[in-house]
């Protein structure tokens, strides 16, 4: 999601068929909080958040860990799109936020790359400029995804893009993408890194990651799609994510970002419990809790209070 990639700018949380969470706009931001000096029960955190709902899910899961174990979290969720969120961290407003990799490196300046380490290592670079540092990434990752029904990928013998392009009837397809497409090296660029000629595709036009095109996709109208890996169509179609085997797109992990003055004199431990809670969250989980979240209506706070339960991480 995350709200700076050229083809999905709104991602998951746009393409709910129930609920759409668009982003959002905060008050002004606290100022940051101050770690204690040693180790133990009673460091206080601000953490903030962008104006979706993926993103305010992380960040509550991330602060109900931390209060899980002594600290006092304050939250400054759903503040708005990067633009406004990012000054707003470098200016010390916050201490933590969940971020995209690959988004934030690019809204930086930098070039993200399919490799998520890579990724995260020029993330590094780039964040030391600004007075920030990032813990360990997610597996869970929220990127551009072609996406088909489960009787074409056993029909067609597939579960990958190169197996697509190599497919028998893979001519005959219909193809559910967005208008920018065509001049999206994310979109046009990368299926024809798999081989496929875009100009000789069928295609019906939908927005990107948007729930038309899902269930254009679970009607049959369309036969692949352009979605967004965490969608929550995915679960609810029962669908099939195609690996991008040539990572095509960008990594989007999700990683919690910190103040590096605040991270100088945190308690002991206090990466630990972040990085463990990363470590647990993957692809597949993500996208069931947006679908409680999203299409079920289940709060925010109650998902995460579970998820970290079932999870021993609170």
């Amino acid at each position: 999601m995350r709200m700076h990639r050229k083809l999905a700018l709104g991602a998951a949380s746009l393409a709910l068929v129930l609920s759409a969470c668009a982003p959002g706009e905060g008050g002004s931001s606290p100022s940051a909080s101050t770690p204690a000096s040693a180790g133990g029960d009673g460091a206080s955190i601000t953490i903030g958040s962008a104006g979706f709902y993926e993103a305010q899910l992380m960040a509550e899961i991330y602060a109900q860990a931390l209060e899980a174990n002594g600290y006092t979290v304050e939250r400054k969720l759903n503040i708005g799109p990067r633009d406004t969120v990012q000054p707003a961290f470098e200016n010390g407003e916050f201490d933590l936020e969940p971020e995209y990799i690959g988004s934030l490196l690019t809204f930086l300046g930098g070039e993200a790359a399919g490799d998520p380490d890579e990724t995260f290592a020029s993330l590094q670079t780039a964040l030391a400029d600004v007075g920030l540092e990032a813990l360990d990434y997610a597996p869970a990752q929220d990127q551009n995804a072609f996406v088909v029904r489960q009787e074409t990928a056993e029909g067609l013998g597939v579960s990958t893009m190169s197996e697509l392009a190599d497919a028998d009837g893979a001519g005959d397809l219909v193809w559910g993408l967005p208008p920018e497409c065509e001049t999206n090296p994310l979109c046009s660029g990368a299926l024809e890194d798999y081989g496929f000629e875009y100009g000789s595709l069928e295609i019906e036009s939908y927005g990107a990651c948007d729930a038309p095109v899902a269930q254009a996709l679970n009607d049959g109208v369309v036969d692949v799609a352009e979605l967004c890996s965490t969608q929550p169509d995915i679960e609810r179609f029962n669908f099939v994510v195609l690996e991008d085997d040539l990572q095509s797109q960008p990594s989007e992990n999700i990683a919690p970002i910190v103040s590096s003055e605040w991270l100088a004199s945190a308690p002991a431990g206090f990466a630990d419990i972040l990085n463990a809670v990363s470590a647990a969250m993957d692809t597949e989980t993500l996208t069931s809790l947006g679908v409680r979240v999203a299409v079920d209506q289940e709060s925010i706070e109650d998902v995460a209070e579970s998820w970290l339960s079932d999870n021993g991480l609170n």
